[in-house]
């Protein structure tokens, strides 16, 4: 009966000296936190400028929103400082605006005409759908269908900062 009784004490005096020295290691703990990328988005102009300046009634295609109609490729609708991580909302993209055709292209790419989708650098944009931007200067390009006797209506891209 002794031994049982000597055999707990033992134990608990061995958990108690294991639990003090593991307490008594750890002399202190610091959390660190989650540091994003850098990046900036910066707008050049507002409201952006369309190439072409206007369309055919009943006409499909593609047009550029950039800050100068008449040289797009030099003057850009927003640059970034570095890639970011945004999220952007649209607003008022509706017909004839092709919902699912509006992309941001290099502006000063090699491609820089022609279906948006295969312009240099394009990237696809879905309202509230994150998404990457590299580093660079960027133009819109948006596809629209059967352009009705109002032309293409006034649209707003939001970008969000994730």
């Amino acid at each position: 009966m002794k031994l049982g009784k000597n055999l707990w004490l033992v134990s608990l005096f061995v958990i108690l000296v294991a639990v003090g020295l593991v307490a008594a290691s750890i002399l202190m703990q610091q959390t660190q936190p989650a540091v994003p990328v850098a990046g900036s988005m910066t707008k050049n102009c507002d409201p952006t400028f369309p190439t072409p300046v206007n369309v055919t009634l009943g006409s499909s295609g593609q047009i550029t929103f950039s800050c100068n109609t008449n040289s797009p490729t030099t003057a850009p609708a927003f640059t970034t400082g570095g890639p970011v991580v945004v999220t952007p909302t649209l607003t008022g993209l509706v017909a004839p605006w092709n919902t699912t055709g509006l992309y941001i292209y290099t502006s000063d790419g090699a491609v820089n005409t022609g279906n948006c989708g295969s312009r240099s650098g394009a990237l696809k944009i879905t309202g509230g759908t994150p998404m990457t931007v590299p580093l660079g200067p960027w133009n819109y390009c948006a596809k629209f269908e059967s352009v009705g006797l109002t032309g293409l209506p006034t649209f707003t891209v939001t970008w969000n900062l994730i």
